[in-house]
């Protein structure tokens, strides 16, 4: 930690807290945080703001502890004022003061993101379509941003990572805390490759406002908003309300008339982008950015999507695992001289016959690029000919 404004960061959101539109006016004011540190006069906050009295106390003693502690657990810190910190989370009305970072942390400022939310309760169908969409996001350069909660969100990030593709969590607890605690595979799995974000602390202390806070960083990272799946209530719909605030595209997965949907579709209603497959965002997208998006990528078909195959019943929670490093697979016999190439469906499907293989091993094995390979297996898992297993590997039918 090399920010020479990191201890006086911290002592400010010490002393004004989580999601305080405080922030606003004194970043607009101040330079640095030290700066503010530094003041002593605060009447232009006009008593608006608890925390007015605590900006007087300066006292860096349980800002230079948690900066120790910070250190010792080698969680990344970003602040305000350096270049780190991602651009359009200074344009939204409480920007947070100071964001907590696990994981592989990359130029969050050169990424496009999109958020993919919904419900805790997903159906079948909600599991699968979102699943589908991050994947095939990911395979188009976007990174897939959502809450790592149960449902919607955690399909969300499987998906990314079934693509290879980056992805980030954006939590309502404080950085250290894996919750649900049954999530922990899925945790782990971003340490790893992917990215962990909260705007709380270790220890910090826990309210009832910090998941629906939280979402307003899911969208501020975001370039657009999908809800997938949500109900009347849903928390994805304070993701979206926020999302239409910064003035951000916002879709909406369409679904059967009743509770399990009636968010989206009342979304749509609104106003709000129909999304009927990942290319209605990518091709929005990509008018913004036709160097990163590339909906290309994604194989041509004329077949309908049949999400609406899927159950309605509630989905069961699958294993949240990283690929695991792939067996050397056993060499395929020397294909017939001269032979006519196999439709890519078919070749597919002649590699796994009598077999599992994950999607790198069935890239070595038939040449197909890695993009390509991820949409049609999609589709053969949809159209039932293949079926996947857990370990995210595939096989035959």
């Amino acid at each position: 930690m090399h920010n020479p404004d990191l201890l006086y960061a911290l002592w400010l959101q010490l002393a004004c807290g989580i999601s305080n539109t405080v922030y606003l006016k004194l970043f607009t004011r101040f330079s640095s945080c030290r700066e503010i540190y530094e003041c002593e006069d605060f009447s232009f906050l006009n008593g608006k703001h608890l925390c007015e009295k605590n900006l007087k106390r300066k006292d860096l003693d349980e800002a230079y502890e948690l900066m120790k502690a910070l250190k010792e657990k080698q969680i990344h810190v970003l602040t305000y004022y350096e270049d780190r910190y991602p651009d359009s989370l200074r344009l939204i009305q409480a920007p947070p003061a100071v964001l907590y970072a696990i994981g592989d942390l990359r130029d969050l400022n050169d990424l496009v993101g999109v958020a993919v939310v919904g419900t805790r309760s997903m159906t079948a169908y909600g599991a699968k379509v979102a699943e589908d969409f991050a994947m095939r996001l990911s395979v188009c350069g976007a990174t897939v941003i959502s809450g790592l909660a149960k449902g919607i969100d955690t399909c969300a990030h499987r998906g990314a990572f079934r693509a290879g593709g980056y992805t980030i969590a954006v939590l309502g607890t404080p950085i250290d805390e894996i919750y649900p605690k049954e999530n922990y595979k899925a945790f782990h799995a971003l340490y790893k490759s992917g990215l962990v974000i909260s705007e709380m602390y270790p220890g910090c202390k826990r309210t009832r406002g910090d998941f629906p806070n939280r979402n307003r960083i899911i969208s501020g990272l975001s370039k657009a908003t999908l809800v997938v799946e949500a109900g009347e209530h849903s928390g994805a719909l304070i993701t979206a309300r926020h999302a239409v605030y910064q003035n951000k595209p916002v879709f909406a997965v369409p679904g059967a008339l009743g509770d399990a949907h009636a968010g989206t579709n009342e979304l749509i209603k609104q106003g709000a982008h129909t999304a009927t497959s990942a290319s209605d965002i990518l091709n929005e997208l990509a008018l913004s950015y036709p160097t990163k998006i590339h909906p290309e990528y994604l194989l041509t078909s004329k077949k309908i999507y049949a999400y609406g195959n899927a159950s309605a019943a509630p989905a069961e929670e699958e294993p949240f695992e990283l690929p695991a490093a792939a067996p050397v697979p056993t060499p395929p016999p020397p294909p017939p001289k001269k032979e006519p190439e196999l439709p890519i469906p078919k070749k597919i499907c002649s590699a796994l016959k009598g077999r599992s293989l994950t999607a790198d091993e069935l890239a070595a094995l038939t040449g197909i690029s890695i993009g390509d390979l991820l949409a049609e297996l999609t589709e053969l898992e949809i159209d039932g000919k293949i079926h996947s297993l857990p370990g995210n590997r595939f096989t035959c039918i």
